[in-house]
């Protein structure tokens, strides 16, 4: 699940090349997935040490949890 990945990597603030690593996307993936958790207030930019990152918002901990519990629902099956 890409946007539980994204939202995962970003809850300890990630850049979007540290995204697209771990999250196992491409930049252009990354750049439209990102834009959405935005947009919906899941995602924030933060600037850190002059460098922009992205942090997981209370809304995106809360879509990440529920999503990881949807995941675990159709592993466990």
């Amino acid at each position: 699940m890409i946007i539980r990945d994204i939202l995962q990597v970003a809850a300890r603030r990630a850049s979007k090349t540290e995204i697209v690593y771990r999250s196992n996307i491409n930049f252009v993936a990354a750049e439209r997935y990102i834009s959405r958790l935005l947009l919906r207030g899941m995602l924030e930019t933060v600037v850190e040490e002059g460098k922009s990152k992205f942090q997981t918002t209370l809304l995106g901990m809360e879509a990440l949890s529920k999503l990881t519990e949807i995941q675990r629902l159709f592993e466990g099956a």
